[in-house]
């Protein structure tokens, strides 16, 4: 949390969740979009002492709900891409298609480390180059970890589904080791893969940082060297909000 964001309330949409953080007493939710029952939601949202809110959003208009109960409570929800963009520069030839979240996420990581490859283990699976200058430079876009396995499960639906949060068994010797061993091991060597590539292409050594909700999934089995940060775009939507505190 920081004494320097009194009442301030990040927001971080994604495909499926809406991610909402308080930096008065780092309280956090995680709010599941298909959920029938709002009211965890609202409650956290209707909370007293907001004061500002700040958000990013991957999904168009996804954040009507979240805007309109801040608005109730005479809270402004500034949004990402809409209401201000990135302060630095951004290398990128369709500025338009990138996500905010990426550009959040990575602005978090240089704003802590400098030079970074932010990995974003989510629905889809990012890897971002921010320069040490805080450029933004773009990077892969791959498959989620659930998405990895769907797409191998709609060409091989007699293979059992994998268990994400299964050891992998070397050898396997039953199909379903089988199968959890080439997810999860094979997700592991595709962003492995992806990283590497995009480090060699980096402007010298960076520091890769790994967030989002499969983040802890990967570092288990993971060969790479990195830094767990799972607020990371909260911290990101932080910095900015005091940025725009301070008019900087």
């Amino acid at each position: 949390m920081s004494s320097t964001s009194p009442g301030l309330l990040t927001v971080d949409r994604g495909n499926s969740t809406i991610d909402c953080q308080r930096h008065d007493d780092g309280a956090r939710l995680a709010f599941d979009v298909a959920a029938a029952d709002p009211a965890p939601l609202l409650a956290f949202l209707r909370r007293a002492g907001l004061r500002s809110a700040v958000a990013c959003s991957v999904v168009r208009e996804g954040l009507a709900a979240v805007e309109s109960e801040l608005a109730a409570a005479g809270v402004a929800l500034r949004i990402a891409g809409r209401d201000f963009g990135y302060p630095l520069v951004l290398d990128y030839e369709t500025p338009a298609t990138l996500g905010a979240d990426r550009w959040v996420g990575a602005f978090g990581a240089w704003q802590q480390h400098g030079r970074s490859i932010v990995v974003d283990c989510g629905t889809a699976t990012t890897v971002n180059l921010v320069e040490a200058d805080g450029t933004f430079r773009g990077g892969p876009i791959a498959p989620g970890l659930r998405a990895f396995a769907a797409g191998m499960a709609a060409v091989t639906p007699a293979l059992p589904a994998p268990a994400f949060d299964a050891e992998p068994q070397l050898p396997p010797r039953s199909s379903q080791a089988a199968v959890d061993v080439g997810v999860l091991l094979g997700y592991c060597g595709m962003v492995e893969r992806l990283v590497a590539a995009t480090l060699a292409v980096a402007r010298g050594p960076a520091r890769v940082v790994v967030t989002g909700g499969h983040a802890a999934r990967l570092l288990r089995r993971t060969r790479l060297r990195a830094t767990h940060t799972p607020d990371l775009v909260h911290r990101g939507l932080r910095a900015l909000a005091e940025r725009l505190a301070c008019g900087c």
